[in-house]
């Protein structure tokens, strides 16, 4: 790996080659980093802010010193690869369009080729973005399993994206986690074959998305969500709040959500109804018991604990709530789920 070093933002501006990082020096770059797979770590040490890019032919680390500046200095801009972006520690602020969201730890955002966006704060985050060009798709090797599953989310996305009708689509998917984060483990898989270049590490590297993908469209481990930015505002503000609900499994008030969005109350439950069909109150009850059902699927938890989790203090409420959604008790649901 090539390291290269850099006191300031001007000095990383007027570097020459075409290899390096261009973020800083166009507004609406299309970032092309030259190879179908791409892994880069955004990584902050106490002294240093390291930026590291893993690919086939080449490999290399930026180091820059930890200041405040290099974190609000991107542009907006977009790409001519899908670009997943994932949270590995800590927060990151990203502005999509013209919508502003915030991913935390163990979340992913995977963009399409056509949507701008910039990091409007990543001073407290340490990221990894996986670069993936059209042609690792398109050529996917026949002798592998097929990279996504029929009908999947994935599957729809990259079709959709890949096709004629595609050039001006603008849409990325939220990847909001629910359980155990194998990620991590994963694109150090993808960055030590990389980084080793043993014999054969190719086939790691295709072992390696195949399962990355598999948990991406696991929906014990994964809530994926579809977002087009071709709707209007009010469906990205439903978004929002849906997002919001989902993060905190419907277990929050709607003086919250409107605190945390700077929406109305009224506006928030208007949206809401128009766009689900579902009062406010039903869609966080949904939320809660889709999050229920899935603890009770995966893990050996009381279920008066996890009503308690989820905000009923009253466990016949729970109870009503549950069978009134599935037909069934929790404990004749998780039986049920055992039994198959």
């Amino acid at each position: 790996m090539e390291h290269l070093f850099f006191d300031s933002i001007d000095e990383m501006r007027n570097q020459t080659g075409s290899h390096g990082p261009n973020y800083l020096r166009n507004h609406t770059a299309e970032r092309d980093y030259f190879s179908p797979l791409s892994i880069v770590t955004s990584i902050q040490k106490p002294q240093e802010y390291l930026f590291s890019n893993y690919m086939d032919a080449w490999s290399f680390c930026v180091h820059t010193p930890n200041k405040h500046e290099f974190f609000h200095e991107t542009y907006m801009h977009k790409h001519n690869f899908f670009e997943l972006m994932y949270v590995q520690r800590g927060h990151v602020r990203v502005m999509i369009e013209g919508a502003e969201t915030t991913y935390t730890q163990g979340n992913l955002c995977l963009l399409n080729r056509n949507t701008m966006h910039r990091e409007t704060d990543m001073s407290n985050a340490d990221i990894v973005y996986i670069g993936i060009n059209a042609s690792l798709l398109t050529q996917w090797p026949k002798s592998f399993p097929p990279p996504f599953q029929y009908k999947s989310i994935l599957n729809q996305f990259f079709s959709d994206n890949l096709s004629e009708r595609a050039a001006y689509k603008k849409d990325y998917l939220d990847f909001t986690l629910l359980g155990a984060d194998t990620i991590p483990q994963l694109t150090q898989e993808l960055i030590r074959a990389f980084s080793v270049k043993r014999i054969g590490y190719q086939f790691d590297v295709y072992s390696s998305l195949l399962r990355l993908f598999a948990a991406l469209e696991n929906p014990d481990i994964y809530k994926a969500t579809h977002i087009s930015l071709r709707h209007s505002q009010e469906l990205l503000a439903v978004e929002q709040v849906k997002k919001l609900i989902e993060a905190h499994h419907g277990a929050i008030h709607r003086t919250n959500l409107a605190e945390a969005l700077n929406y109305s109350c009224e506006h928030i439950s208007r949206i809401i109804k128009t766009n689900t069909g579902y009062t406010l109150k039903a869609y966080c009850q949904k939320v809660q018991m889709a999050e229920a059902a899935r603890l009770l699927r995966n893990t050996e938890l009381p279920v008066c604990q996890i009503a308690a989790s989820l905000g009923y203090e009253n466990r016949t409420q729970f109870y009503k709530v549950f069978q009134r959604e599935y037909g069934l008790t929790p404990l004749e649901y998780r039986r049920h789920i055992a039994e198959e």
